[in-house]
């Protein structure tokens, strides 16, 4: 997978900020100021998932009739539990950060793949539709930099407090088992006859999807015993970098109208979106070492107006419309924590 890079200026923005809340927080310093705290964290994310993506381009008929043909894949049940490994600490009074890094499987997926053609003149039909098995992985990686929260035992903090960071997330797709469910010949075109693809056409194909984002959110945290608290934040996603690739075996080959036979044999790409994220739990303090902590969290992303690029097997490309493509993960979560 590709990352890409994050543009400076925001890059200063995010190791610049917490020089100068450092600064501001030593120079009022005092000889009671609680020691540094640092921890390790594990939590499991339950998470449920669907994914889709549309792309669009112009198209005339042999008969002269000038519409668009639009391809649409949508993937349900894409869930996962994921793993998310953290540590970090408090550097100073009011000021923390942490880094991040999940992993999950996935499952029992399903997907469905759309083609239809809507004429200039109105209406329009779906051509071929056919169903797909989905399995593989989801992972994400981040850094996040904490003002004013409690996440690592600050006492001082709160209850409101900001969040800044990055986010790199991903699901990396296998589709199987075609079951082809519309065919319509289209234009000199004909698609498998509904039912399992033939022994002749065995689907292999993947796609991913990669997000990299900035994130900027706030924290509201208030205790409601001596042991138990509560937590609750809302950020959101206003920089997107987004990158598919696919690759479609059943596309690939030497003919003059395949796609190539290297991975990926189209890419996507788009920096025009936005995506926002959700939390809300509970937490218990087992000890002054161990905390355990429970609740939802949701996460979803967008991106549209961008590129699909396709790769011919002859060596030529042809770009057409990324309309839009989003992810929506949501579940419950367990954690614990330990400071030291």
């Amino acid at each position: 997978m590709q990352i890409k890079k994050i543009p400076l200026f925001l890059c200063l923005i995010f190791f610049l900020f917490p020089l100068i809340v450092n600064a501001g927080y030593i120079n009022n310093r005092d000889d009671d100021t609680p020691e540094i705290n640092a921890a390790i964290g594990l939590q499991g994310w339950f998470s449920q998932a669907d994914a889709k993506w549309q792309i669009s381009f112009p198209y005339t008929t042999s008969t002269g009739v000038a519409g668009t043909i639009e391809s649409r894949l949508d993937y349900k049940k894409i869930d996962s539990p994921i793993a998310i490994l953290s540590g970090g600490g408090n550097i100073v009074p009011r000021f923390a950060f942490d880094i991040v890094y999940g992993y999950g499987s996935i499952t029992g997926g399903h997907g469905t793949d759309t083609d239809r053609f809507l004429p200039s003149s109105g209406g329009g039909f779906e051509f071929s539709q056919s169903t797909n098995s989905l399995e593989g992985d989801t992972r994400l990686w981040g850094i996040n930099f904490y003002f004013n929260t409690r996440q690592f035992g600050d006492k001082q903090a709160g209850p409101w407090g900001l969040v800044m960071g990055y986010l790199y997330y991903g699901d990396s797709l296998r589709m199987t088992n075609a079951v082809q469910t519309v065919s319509v010949p289209f234009d000199g075109l004909t698609f498998p006859p509904v039912g399992p693809f033939p022994p002749t056409q065995v689907l292999d194909s993947t796609y991913d999807f990669n997000w990299n984002l900035l994130k900027v959110g706030v924290v509201h945290q208030a205790d409601l015993t001596q042991a138990f608290s509560y937590s609750g934040s809302l950020s959101v996603y206003p920089y997107v970098d987004y990158r598919g690739e696919g690759y479609w075996n059943l596309r690939a080959g030497t003919g003059q109208s395949d796609f190539r036979i290297q991975s990926p044999n189209f890419t996507q790409n788009s920096k025009n979106g936005y995506g926002y994220e959700a939390s809300l739990g509970l937490a218990y303090d087992l000890s002054e070492q161990v905390k355990l902590s429970a609740g939802y969290r949701y996460l979803y992303l967008y991106a549209g107006n961008g590129t699909d690029t396709i790769f011919f097997a002859d060596g030529s490309a042809v770009s057409t419309t990324l309309d839009w493509v989003t992810v929506t993960r949501q579940g419950a979560y367990a954690a614990m924590v330990f400071k030291f």
